[in-house]
């Protein structure tokens, strides 16, 4: 018996309906524990003796390391209120505080962390680098949790300041110095 085109289709498209919802099914049940979203971040804090008025803006720059035609960094600048400014902690992730790019991640970039000093009172504050990160070398790998559920797990990172290595998975943030 032949069955007409559409008829065929529509077949096929019930069946195959049929057939995932009965394989989502068995994945119903199970509860996937969320990835970490800071598992591949890199955390900095500023040393003690900033002040406030040191880190009311804080600039980021992010330089590609493969040759592009643009030689320009990309550049954010965060500028935090008093209590910001308390806080230390300045987070670099995949898609914080520069928009992510495609699937590129930490480790295609080199930064360079810049904040305006005002020395000895000056009106006009001065633009001044404070770190330099050379490169950032993120690993990790999926596992399966159960049957359904697929998780990231962080087996590695480390930070080139100055051709010297950080591992932050010892060590979880880097210090930037004054």
């Amino acid at each position: 018996m032949a069955l007409s085109l559409p008829f065929r289709f529509a077949t096929r498209g019930a069946l195959g309906l049929l057939g995932a919802a009965l394989l989502a099914g068995c994945c119903a049940n199970d509860v996937c524990e969320a990835d970490d979203p800071l598992a591949d971040a890199v955390q900095l804090r500023f040393a003690k003796n900033f002040s406030v008025a040191d880190l009311d803006t804080v600039i980021v720059l992010r330089y590609p390391k493969k040759f592009t035609n643009t030689p320009r960094p990309e550049t954010v600048t965060l500028v935090r209120t008093p209590a910001q400014a308390r806080d230390s902690v300045l987070l670099l992730n995949n898609d914080a505080p520069f928009s992510r790019v495609g699937n590129t991640n930490l480790g295609a970039y080199r930064y360079v962390v810049q904040y305006l000093a005002h020395p000895n009172g000056v009106n006009k504050p001065v633009t001044t680098t404070a770190l330099v990160i050379d490169s950032i070398r993120v690993q990790g790998n999926y596992y399966k949790t159960s049957g359904c559920c697929t998780n990231y797990r962080n087996t590695g990172k480390t930070a080139y300041v100055q051709g010297r290595a950080y591992d932050l998975t010892l060590f979880p943030y880097l210090e930037v110095p004054k």
